[in-house]
């Protein structure tokens, strides 16, 4: 499903002013993370825990945006500000890993009354 996250701050792309930038979670596969995965530790990241890193959070929101628009690449989501980077990685982290964590913890809980 294609979503758009509304910039507080427009940027330039291709010769553009952009306000939003539609992206599509729902599309994304396995070789997109492994592929925003390689281009973070290209760059010299390093995940530690990819619940919790929110740079890696806007490597999956560039492949969630070239999903939609290829022509935007990581390179113009690393110049978003940062009031709209953290809005972005917020949308990733609670696409990705929000009900992980409801699913752990009631797993946690089911795991305890079993016992």
């Amino acid at each position: 499903m294609m979503d758009t996250l509304k910039l507080s701050k427009p940027i330039m792309i291709n010769g553009e002013e952009v306000k939003e930038i539609k992206y599509d979670l729902d599309s994304l596969t396995a070789q997109d993370l492994q592929n925003a995965s390689r281009k973070y530790q290209k760059n010299g990241g390093v995940i530690q825990v990819q619940e919790l890193d929110p740079i890696y959070h806007l490597y999956l929101f560039a492949e969630a945006v070239s999903k939609v628009n290829p022509e935007i690449d990581l390179t113009d989501i690393l110049r978003l500000s940062a009031k709209d980077a953290i809005k972005a990685e917020s949308l990733v982290r609670n696409f990705f890993f929000l009900d992980l964590e409801d699913s752990y913890q009631s797993n946690t809980s089911e795991m305890r009354l079993l016992n």
